[in-house]
C-alpha cells in the first residue's frame, strides 16, 4: 500500500511542535545507530557511523531534494549494501518512534505519531527511490506500515505468487552481476514443488547466476519488492535452475546504477593535492563514468572529502596508441573502507570531455571482454 505524499508544510508542523524532543533525542539516536553499526557491520568505524547517523537524523525532515542527495552518500559509505542500509534505517526509525511516544507522555506534549510516521515513511521512500531521474520511476517505495510490510511476509506468500504467475503464464526477470556488468533476462516458471521453484532460463543468465552464487529477481506486478534466492541445482543441458529460500530485498543497488561499473585490471596512482602531491599507489577496483574505486596497502593520509588527482593507464588491447592510454581525472574521496591489511578508496570523478570519451570507450570494450569471459565460463558446463 502506497503512502500519501508528506508535504514540507506537514514536516514543518511536526518540527514546530516537537522541537524539544528532536533536540534532546539526537544524541540517543546517534548512540543507538552507532551500536547497531558496530553489531552488524564491522567494516564501518565508530567515527564513520556517527557521521552517517547525524546525516540521517538531520536529514529526516529536510526537503525532498536534500534527502535524495543524502541517499547516494549513504550507499557509498555503506559499501552499496542496500540490505544493511534498509535494516539500520528501519530499526532506528522504530527506535525513534518508541522514544517519541514515551517523551510526549512524560512531558504532556500532544501526540502526533501519525504525522511522524508519515514523515519517516516519506524519508525512507526517498532514500530508496530517488537515485537519479532515470531510474527512480522503476523503484518502488518502502511501505513502513505496521500491518503488512512485505519485508515480514512469509515464504508461502511468495510461493503463492509464483503459482499465480505460472497459471497466468507470466515470466520473471533475473538480474546478476558478472565482474560489474549486469546480466538480465526473462525466465519462465516450469515447476513448483513445496518451496522449490524450477525456472527455464537463458544459458548466459544461468552461468552468471551460478558464478554469483545466488539468484536475484526484479520486482513486478506480483512482487512489489525484489527477491533473492538460493540455488538448489543447475541443469545447463535443460536450461533450467531450481531455486529456494526466497526472501524480499529492500532494494537492488545493481538496478540503481546510472552507469555500468566494470572491474578492470589496472594499477592506479592517486596523488593528494593537500600534501604536496604525496603519492599513494593501488589497484583500480572498479570504474564507471562518474566514479571509481582503488584498493591499496597504503593510506598516506587519505581521508573522506580529500580532493585528489587520479592517474592510470588503460590496458585494453583496443586502445591503439600509448598517448590514448593515459587517464587523468580530478576526484573526491567519498568513502575509505579499511580492511585487515588494505584500504579501499571510493571516489567521485569529474572527467573532462576528452577523458570521458576515453573512459566510455574503455568501459564499452571492457564490457565486451567480460561478456566473452562469461561465455567461455559457460563452455565448461555445456558438453
Amino acid at each position: 500500500m502506497e503512502k500519501e505524499t508528506v508535504s514540507q508544510s506537514d514536516k514543518e508542523k511536526f518540527l514546530a511542535t516537537s522541537a524539544l524532543f528532536l533536540k534532546e533525542f539526537e544524541a540517543s539516536f546517534v548512540d543507538y545507530f552507532v551500536c547497531l553499526c558496530s553489531s552488524y557491520d564491522k567494516a564501518i568505524t565508530k567515527e564513520e557511523s556517527k557521521k552517517i547517523a547525524l546525516n540521517i537524523y538531520q536529514g529526516l525532515f529536510k526537503c525532498d531534494y536534500d534527502i535524495s542527495e543524502l541517499r547516494e552518500d549513504l550507499f557509498i559509505r555503506m559499501h552499496e549494501d542496500g540490505i544493511m542500509i534498509g535494516f539500520l534505517i528501519n530499526r532506528s526509525m522504530f527506535y525513534l518512534i518508541e522514544n517519541y511516544i514515551s517523551f510526549t507522555r512524560e512531558h504532556g506534549i500532544p501526540l502526533q505519531v501519525e504525522l511522524l510516521i508519515g514523515c519517516l515513511s516519506h524519508f525512507i521512500n526517498l532514500i530508496e527511490n530517488e537515485v537519479t531521474p532515470k531510474v527512480c520511476n522503476s523503484t518502488a517505495a518502502f511501505d513502513i506500515s505496521f500491518s503488512d510490510d512485505v519485508m515480514f511476509s512469509p515464504t508461502n506468500n511468495i510461493i503463492d505468487a509464483f503459482h499465480q504467475m505460472k497459471e497466468e503464464k507470466q515470466n520473471i526477470v533475473f538480474l546478476n552481476l558478472y565482474k560489474g556488468v549486469p546480466i538480465s533476462s526473462e525466465a519462465s516458471i516450469v515447476e513448483i514443488e513445496g518451496e522449490n521453484v524450477t525456472f527455464r532460463i537463458d544459458k548466459l543468465q544461468e552461468i552468471a547466476m551460478k558464478l554469483d552464487g545466488q539468484a536475484f529477481i526484479v520486482k513486478n506486478n506480483y512482487f512489489n519488492k525484489h527477491l533473492k534466492a538460493d540455488i538448489v541445482y543447475n541443469n545447463f543441458q535443460a536450461n533450467t535452475v531450481i531455486l529456494t529460500n526466497f526472501i524480499y530485498l529492500l532494494n537492488m543497488p545493481a538496478l540503481q546504477r546510472e552507469f555500468i561499473r566494470v572491474h578492470p585490471d589496472i594499477v592506479a596512482k592517486v596523488f593528494l593535492h593537500q600534501f604536496g602531491n604525496l603519492q599513494t599507489s593501488g589497484r583500480l577496483y572498479d570504474l564507471s563514468m562518474n566514479g571509481l574505486g582503488v584498493v591499496s596497502n597504503d593510506n598516506n593520509g587519505i581521508f573522506v572529502g580529500a580532493k585528489v588527482l587520479v592517474e592510470f593507464e588503460l590496458n585494453s588491447a583496443s586502445v591503439a596508441t600509448e598517448g590514448d592510454r593515459r587517464i587523468e581525472v580530478q576526484g573526491e574521496v567519498i568513502n575509505v573502507i579499511e580492511y585487515k591489511d588494505s584500504y579501499r578508496y571510493c571516489m567521485r570523478i569529474f572527467p573532462n570531455r576528452e577523458m570521458s570519451q576515453k573512459i566510455l570507450h574503455y568501459i564499452t570494450q571492457r564490457e565486451h571482454e567480460i561478456l566473452e569471459d562469461l561465455k567461455n565460463e559457460l563452455k565448461e558446463y555445456i558438453v
